[in-house]
This record gives C-alpha cells, structure tokens and sequence, in this order.
C-alpha cells in the first residue's frame, strides 16, 4: 500500500512543480507566494485539498503578475 504523503511534503511538492513551470520567477518568489497561500489555510478543518488549493492560488498569483508586468 501507498504510504500518503504529510501535509508539508505536499506543498513541498507544490513549490518544486510550480519552480519547474515559471523557471523565470525567483523560486524564492514561487516558495512564498506557496507559504503565503498555504499560510490562508491554517484554520481549515478539512485538510485534504490543501496542496491542490494552495497550488492554484500560487498559480494565479504568478499569472497576475506577468499580467501587471506587461
């Protein structure tokens, strides 16, 4: 059986994918915009999409910013 991941080794995950994706974004920008959407989280009682919502938000955030960039 697959032994699932802990909550942190997965936002972990989420920072390593998005770095991956946007290499033209400092990967210290990518890991705190994935804490500081991670962070929003904190009181959530349920926990397991966590790393999916915190992934999509760090993504948006990224969007944006090329958006203003431009």
């Amino acid at each position: 059986m697959v032994e699932k991941k802990s909550e942190r080794e997965a936002i972990d995950d989420v920072a390593r994918r998005l770095k991956k994706k946007y290499p033209e974004v400092p990967g210290q920008d990518i890991e705190q915009l994935v804490e500081s959407n991670y962070s929003e989280f904190k009181h959530a009682r349920l926990r397991d999409y966590i790393a999916v919502l915190v992934e999509h938000g760090a993504k948006a955030a990224i969007t944006a910013r090329k958006h203003q960039a431009h």
